[in-house]
Parts: structure tokens; C-alpha cells; sequence
């Protein structure tokens, strides 16, 4: 009589680690496999990529992350490298040697090795690269993932190469990396051949992870425009050619072409069960992602210190268009970051991209400027936008390393804001003033570095290291700069003094509006559309209207454009 092979305790522990990893990692953001056949797919794939997959997927097993936790993880990576290491020696490169790279990369820089990444990133690229076009490692559908995967890691987490020295004025789009650039033009040659399973639309040309693609190759723009140093002749953002207008115009481009289905208005993440998000993480895992994105890139873009550093020889004023422009825009899209992370907590949808745990540092940080203002109402809402942002820091922080060193250092930077009275002959008088840690900040908007225990360079790959030369933080980084206790870039030096957003004859605009719309309703009897809302409706006619207020929310343009564009418009896409 013929015995039925138990399974080992060993392909057990491989196929909960499979079970963990399709949950919580597929599409989240590397596709790699095929999701209809991956968990019968492990028992016949290359040990080192099994290992991987266990090194990822454990990360997500129920319970803390203990230390002997950590050591057995720890073990698994060595292992793993050890045998990705041998085929590599032996020259017997197969698919699942880059697949295994891919995953190392991504969980070295979740740990906070950078440099440990970026050589597994780089290593797999090199080896993509040389492979003849035409030609594919095993499973062609895979092979086309994984390439599509590496470019994909490129944009979120490959280094950002040192392209601008001072006086140096190229646009990161003239300085690409020369890899970089033939892994991207392979992966868009080889479109996706499967979808995720909860695509709304399996016949739609260019699924969601093409534009969870496209959107991190503007993420990527966008950190190197963080990382650049400026020179003293760099072009003003509001110059066309400018690395600020070149990238903003990417993510234009980017919002031009995305797609409505995917869009926040037409999926009701907030309205559907926890356990349907969590049974789908492979559609809302690139959703939310696209959407933290979207929000984060012009948040990085107009970020007060980046414009700041880039304003910091200018030598006019700065036009009062640009600044009410940039202070909207980060005033916009911090905003709905605070609303997808209620809505992931009020889900309880676990976030697992520690790329999404940099934005929402970035926006802490422009909380923790406004912190510091006169107006009270700005105040208040940076506080409680800081503070639910900290809250989300930390949570994430108990299982990735990276964060938990990223809201460290946003502690130290809290810590380092320090007030400064400011010299009598000063145009602001003798009034006092914040100073920051203006290098800890810069560090903390550049995702290498944002990560990194106690120093903002990466040494964790060396062992005998000798400093003979100790380099002296840039003390004039942040000087003059004056951004702490300011509303976007108006505490720069050229920021004009005085400004006024209406004509002189009409001081009051929100007051004139509402007399003139009280009139008129009492002459007809009707009750007009409003785009200010109902709160103005309810306002005494002594009431003082603070000048925070004078200026039009987005959301209030955005309610009238929504009824204007839903009045006589279909959808055409």
C-alpha cells in the first residue's frame, strides 16, 4: 500500500512564511511571482529564494519582534547571502538569484543598512542588465516582473548619486545614472503580463502597479531634488527650467494620465470592511502607496527648508505668487496625508512600505515648523498633525529598524528648535526667533540618510575604519534661513515684509461677499450656492475675520469645481 509523504516541518514553516508573504508583501511593493500559483510554486524554487521569502514573510508573523526573534532572522540573511554569494562565484545566475536580491535589498533597507541594499540592488541590476534583450531568465512572466521590481526599487530606494556639487546647475533629468536608465527603458518594454486579482478592470491596458511605477519614478526626481546641494547660481523654483519646474511638471504629467478608477473619489477605502482590504492588500497595498505618493512629492517639492536653500543667495524678493503657491500646496497635501493615515488607522490596514513611513516624516517636519507660529490656528493644527504623525512613527517602529532611527531623529530635531532674540537693527525688531538643527533636518529629508543611527553617513559595511580627518557639519546650512516659527517660506529674508493678497478697495473680501450674498438672498428669497460654505452663513455682522482666513481653503475650490465639472461633464476615461 502506497504512504501519502507528510509534509516536513520545514515546508510547513515555508508555506506560513508563503501564506505571510502573499498578505502582506505581494504588491507591496514588489511583484515578483505569480500570485495564483505561489504558494504550491515553493517547495520547487531555489533555496536562497526560499530563505528570502521566509526572511520577508516571518517579519509579519504574529507577536513583537523579540531579540531572539531577530537573531533568527538574522540567521536566515546570512545564510542566504552565503548561498547567493557561492552561485554567483560559480557563475550559475538563475532568475531566482535576482528575485532573491530584490527581496534582501528591500529587507536590509527596512533594517537600516542602506549600504547593505544598495549593494544587493545594484548587484541584481548589473547582472539584469547584461542579460541580451530578447533573451529571459526561467519563467518569462516572472523575469518580467522581476525586472519591472528592480526598476521599481531603483525609484524607491536606490542611491541618489552626489550629481550636483556647488555651481553645478543640471536638472536631475540631465544626470540619471547610466544603469538606471537601461533597467527603466527594459522594464517599460516589458509591460506587466498579469494584473492583480481585485483589478476592477482585467482588461484595462496599463494596471495599477504601471502607474505605482510610474508615480515612484517621480518620487525618485524628487529625492534627488532633495538631496542636491545648490550652488549660489541655481535658477529660482519659478524658473521654467529649474529642477523644481521640471520635476513639478513630471507630476503633472503623472496626474494628467492617472487614471480615474483609481483615484480617491471613485474607490471608498474608508467605507469597506477591514477584512475585504485585508483579503485584497494586493490592489490597496499600490492604491494607498499611490496615494501617499502623489500627496508626498509636492510636499518634498515645496518643503520651506528645500526652497529656502534654493532662495538662499537670491537677491530680489520672492514674487508673493510663488509664495502664496508654495504655502497652498503644502498646506493641501499635508492635509491629506493626515487623512489617509486616519483612514489606514480607522481601517486598521497595516502599512508595510517604509518608503510611505519617510512621507509622512516629511510632513511632521513641516508640522513641526508651524508648531511655532503666532497664528493659532496654524499652530494648533501643526501640533495635532505632528503628533498623530509621531503616533504613526512609532507604531511602525517596533517592526522596521529604519523608522524606529527615523522618529528618533525627528525627536532630536524637535529637541533642537531653541529660540534666538533677534539683533535690534533687525527689520522685524527686537522680537525673538527659532533656530533648528538645520543639518538634522536636511538629513531627515533625504531617505538615506533619514534612517541612519547618530550620523548622517552610512559605515555600517566597515569594520576597521580610521578617521584621519574629522568633517565639520556645514554650520551656514541653515543660516539666515528662519524657517522655524514662519508659514511656508515667509519667514525667508526675501520674503517681502508686508503683503497684500487683495486690492486696497477691497480689504474684506469674505465680509463683502457675505453682506452682498445676504442681500441678494433677502431680495429674492432665495438661498444661493455658496463656495465659502455654511459657516459664513452663521456669522455676525461684527464678526472679525482673521487674516488666516482671508484666503479660500482648496478643499472649497475643489467643492465648486466638482459641481461645475459634474453639471454638464461625462466620464471619458
Amino acid at each position: 500500500m502506497e504512504t501519502v509523504k507528510q509534509p516536513s516541518s520545514e515546508d510547513h514553516e515555508l508555506l506560513q512564511a508563503g501564506q505571510f508573504y502573499r498578505i502582506w508583501c505581494h504588491n507591496q511593493p514588489l511583484c515578483l511571482f505569480r500570485n495564483e500559483n505561489f504558494l504550491d510554486s515553493l517547495r520547487h524554487r531555489d533555496k536562497e529564494l526560499c530563505l528570502a521569502i521566509k526572511l520577508l514573510g516571518n517579519r509579519f508573523s504574529p507577536g513583537q519582534m523579540t531579540p531572539e526573534k531577530r537573531e533568527a532572522l538574522n540567521t536566515l540573511s546570512h545564510t542566504c547571502r552565503k548561498l547567493v554569494a557561492d552561485r554567483i562565484h560559480r557563475g550559475k545566475i538563475r532568475l531566482s538569484t535576482l528575485q532573491t536580491l530584490c527581496l534582501l535589498s528591500i529587507t536590509s533597507f527596512a533594517d537600516g543598512y542602506a549600504m547593505q541594499a544598495g549593494y544587493d540592488l545594484e548587484t541584481a541590476q548589473y547582472f539584469a542588465c547584461g542579460i541580451p534583450v530578447g533573451s529571459s531568465l526561467g519563467d518569462p512572466v516572472e523575469y518580467t516582473l522581476c525586472i519591472q521590481s528592480i526598476s521599481l526599487l531603483q525609484s524607491l530606494q536606490g542611491s541618489i548619486p552626489d550629481i550636483l556639487e556647488a555651481g553645478n546647475n543640471q536638472s536631475p533629468f540631465q544626470n540619471r545614472n547610466r544603469l538606471l536608465e537601461v533597467i527603466n527603458h527594459r522594464a517599460n518594454r516589458l509591460r506587466l503580463l498579469r494584473e492583480p486579482s481585485t483589478e476592477k478592470d482585467l482588461d484595462s491596458k496599463y494596471g495599477i502597479l504601471t502607474y505605482m511605477a510610474r508615480a515612484a519614478e517621480a518620487w525618485h526626481l524628487t529625492r534627488a531634488y532633495a538631496a542636491m546641494r545648490v550652488g549660489p547660481d541655481s535658477l529660482p523654483p519659478w524658473h521654467p527650467e529649474s529642477d523644481y519646474a521640471l520635476i513639478n511638471l513630471k507630476n503633472f504629467e503623472l496626474d494628467s494620465q492617472f487614471p480615474l478608477k483609481y483615484r480617491f473619489a471613485t474607490n471608498d477605502f474608508g467605507g469597506t470592511s477591514p477584512e475585504v482590504l485585508k483579503e485584497g492588500r494586493d490592489y490597496w497595498g499600490p492604491w494607498i502607496f499611490i496615494q501617499f505618493i502623489h500627496a508626498a512629492i509636492p510636499t518634498l517639492l515645496n518643503h520651506p527648508f528645500l526652497l529656502s536653500l534654493r532662495l538662499k543667495n537670491f537677491r530680489h524678493k520672492i514674487p508673493q505668487t510663488f509664495m502664496y503657491q508654495s504655502f497652498d500646496l503644502i498646506s493641501k497635501h499635508t492635509a491629506w496625508i493626515i487623512c489617509y493615515l486616519d483612514l489606514v488607522e480607522k481601517q486598521e490596514f497595516h502599512i508595510t512600505d517604509p518608503t510611505i513611513a519617510h512621507a509622512v516624516l516629511i510632513v511632521a517636519t513641516i508640522h513641526l515648523q508651524h508648531s511655532f507660529v503666532d497664528d493659532s490656528v496654524l499652530r494648533t493644527k501643526a501640533q495635532h498633525g505632528y503628533d498623530k504623525c509621531l503616533r504613526f512613527l512609532d507604531r511602525y517602529g517596533t517592526s522596521w529598524p529604519l523608522v524606529f532611527n527615523m522618529t528618533r531623529n525627528l525627536r532630536k530635531l524637535q529637541d533642537s528648535v531653541s529660540t534666538v532674540q533677534m539683533s535690534n537693527n533687525d527689520s522685524w525688531g527686537n522680537t525673538p526667533s527659532w533656530s533648528i538643527d538645520a543639518q538634522l533636518l536636511w538629513d531627515i529629508l533625504v531617505l538615506e540618510k533619514a534612517g541612519h543611527d547618530q550620523t548622517s553617513e552610512d559605515r555600517t559595511m566597515y569594520e576597521d575604519m580610521v578617521t584621519t580627518h574629522v568633517e565639520h557639519r556645514e554650520q551656514d546650512v541653515g543660516e539666515n534661513l528662519s524657517i522655524v516659527g514662519s508659514a511656508g517660506i515667509s519667514g525667508h529674508k526675501g520674503a517681502l515684509r508686508e503683503i497684500s493678497a487683495y486690492a486696497p478697495q477691497d480689504k474684506d473680501p469674505y465680509e463683502t461677499l457675505r453682506r452682498r450674498s445676504a442681500s441678494e438672498r433677502s431680495a429674492d428669497g432665495t438661498h444661493d450656492f455658496s463656495v465659502l460654505g455654511d459657516y459664513m452663513h452663521d456669522a455676525s455682522d461684527n464678526t472679525t475675520i482673521d487674516e488666516s482666513s482671508f484666503l479660500l481653503q482648496a478643499e472649497d475650490f475643489g467643492r465648486a469645481v466638482k459641481d461645475w465639472i459634474n453639471f454638464d461633464m461625462t466620464d471619458v476615461v
